[in-house]
């Protein structure tokens, strides 16, 4: 930066203020869909991720605790980015994709091991073991998006 070259200043200023009134969410969107016999992807995925009904399975939440310091250290690299010239947008998007996988992930780790196992019969009726994965629709409806808010 040259000397009274404030141009580098004022773009890290105008990224902050973006990045101030901006969010990612993780989850699912409300227009997510429907399994093939009519349920809801949202409210089979509400139920599970606060245990309405259904044991508590958590592929939101409990993930995002377990892996807090992953979501910090990308936040401080795209913060890094920005005070070297880089936007904000594409540095949270950076981070929305590496929740979304965190979230995903939870799936093959049954909730990193603290899911509730299925009941015998439904593992039967699935010819598998694996807890909330049946078709795959509620694990790839996991997604991201950032928002101004």
């Amino acid at each position: 930066m040259k000397k009274n070259d404030l141009s580098q200043l004022n773009h890290i200023t105008e990224q902050l203020k973006i990045a101030k009134k901006t969010a990612i969410k993780v989850g699912l969107p409300a227009d997510v869909g429907n399994y093939q016999n009519g349920a809801s992807i949202l409210q089979v995925g509400s139920a599970h991720e606060y245990g309405l009904g259904v044991p508590r399975r958590s592929f939101i939440r409990l993930p995002m605790e377990k892996e807090a310091a992953k979501i910090k250290k990308a936040l401080e690299s795209g913060f890094k980015s920005v005070m070297s010239g880089g936007d904000v947008i594409p540095n949270l998007n950076k981070v929305g994709i590496i929740a979304q996988n965190i979230s995903k992930t939870s799936f093959k780790n049954q909730g990193y091991g603290q899911w509730r196992d299925i009941k015998e019969e439904t593992k039967n009726r699935k010819g598998s073991s694996s807890i909330l994965f049946d078709t795959g629709r509620l694990v790839q409806s996991v997604t991201f998006w950032v928002v101004k808010e």
